[in-house]
């Protein structure tokens, strides 16, 4: 059996009928790679991939429209609106669940002008689960633990224009369950469009196979936001707000619909909150996320936190981001 962190509670006795689903959904992401035998790298990401789910727990704005040098990873056109003038972006974000999960990732992008219109970078990511540890008829663990991941590295290709953002990433996945590895290589496409000044719409691919096959880790993005208010006055300070809507497919034919809102304060102050209903197990329920950005000059420092569902404690992402 496995268990978490040695002599703590095993994953499969001691939650409830809520927790245990939770748990579950996680380990399910898990399970199918020590069924694989190890082969060659693939033409689809490995079975664990779908832990970087666990990441977007913590986005607090649908994920196509995330911005900054880690929303390539999100959305491939994220880099858009290039020109000569914009310079190097460089970002990174961490992600951390509670002690119950175990679940932490990093997420690390740049990207750079080649063109008036065109801007090409590189992005690299890891997601982990800690603590998992080896019994056999005792709930103390053995020495060492388990080592189960999935990383990635890629690049990607970007054209933009002040109405129309496209993008492309290819991105190498490594995957490791135990002594049991896994590859693959997917091929993502992004979009952004602006048709009129105060709406923005979006769509991307997630993890598709390069292949085009269905598999489970694969989602399909599209998103909209419209900016209900362009200078609006908060104690004398410009505020702007915006109006967000953003749903998910996955291949499984689930579905996650998420609505909220974003405002920036004086250009200095980014808030952003939405509610994001799941599907699965049961009826769907909706799980908030709330995400504070404060720029000092180029820099972006940000903070979010995705409550989590059934008392399974949160995800939280910390990020800092740097734009000319």
């Amino acid at each position: 059996m496995v268990v978490k962190g040695g002599s703590k509670p095993r994953l499969d006795t001691p939650f409830g009928p809520g927790k245990a689903s939770i748990v579950h959904r996680i380990l399910t992401l898990l399970v199918p790679v020590t069924l694989l035998a190890p082969q060659p790298v693939t033409a689809q990401a490995p079975p664990s991939a779908g832990l970087w789910r666990v990441a977007a727990g913590a986005l607090a704005r649908p994920a196509p429209l995330q911005t900054g040098a880690t929303g390539s990873f999100w959305n491939p056109g994220a880099s858009g609106r290039t020109g000569s003038t914009q310079g190097l972006r460089i970002g990174g974000h961490v992600v951390q669940t509670s002690n119950i999960l175990g679940v932490s990732g990093l997420l690390v992008a740049g990207s750079a002008p080649v063109g008036s219109h065109v801007r090409a970078g590189a992005v690299l990511g890891r997601m982990q689960v800690r603590d998992l540890v080896r019994t056999t008829t005792s709930p103390d663990g053995e020495d060492g633990s388990i080592p189960v991941y999935e990383q990635f590295a890629g690049v990607g290709v970007s054209v933009g224009t002040p109405r129309v953002e496209i993008g492309a990433t290819l991105l190498l996945h490594d995957a490791r369950f135990d002594v049991l590895d896994d590859g693959g290589v997917t091929f993502d496409l992004g979009i952004r469009l602006a048709p009129w000044s105060r709406l923005r719409i979006a769509a991307a691919t997630h993890l598709l196979p390069i292949d085009f096959s269905s598999e489970p880790s694969t989602d399909y993005f599209a998103a909209a936001e419209y900016l209900a208010a362009e200078r609006l006055e908060l104690s004398g300070i410009p505020t702007a707000l915006m109006a967000r809507y953003g749903i998910a497919f996955r291949a499984s034919g689930d579905t996650e619909h998420t609505v909220g809102f974003g405002a920036v304060v004086g250009n200095r102050v980014v808030v952003d909150a939405s509610l994001t209903g799941e599907s699965g197990y049961g009826s769907r329920q909706w799980r908030p996320a709330v995400g504070v950005g404060l720029r000092f000059g180029p820099y972006l420092v940000s903070l979010a936190h995705g409550f989590s569902l059934n008392d399974l404690g949160g995800t939280y992402r910390i990020g800092l981001d740097v734009e000319p």
